[in-house]
């Protein structure tokens, strides 16, 4: 991760590292290795945070939103048994 890197950047980089660590394990294409990344659930997670909501904030914002989203998640979950 850079520093001041988005969403979007990060997940392309990451869907790109892995097609081509296919690549390198069964002689793929890259872009045939690329589908076979994007049809998995990893790969439909990454491709919706490359697009979604999140995509043109900064990783590092994104984190902490995620981070305090889950602590809320956990005080209510926690309250509600």
């Amino acid at each position: 991760m850079r520093k001041n890197q988005r969403v979007a950047e990060m997940a392309e980089e990451v869907l790109k590292r892995q097609a081509r660590e296919r690549v390198e394990r069964t002689g793929e294409l890259l872009e045939d290795a690329l589908e076979v990344v994007l049809d998995t659930e990893a790969g439909r997670q990454l491709q919706e945070l490359r697009h979604g909501a999140h995509s043109e904030e900064r990783v590092q914002e994104w984190q902490q939103t995620i981070r305090r989203e889950r602590i809320e998640e956990r005080r209510t979950e926690g309250g509600d048994r």
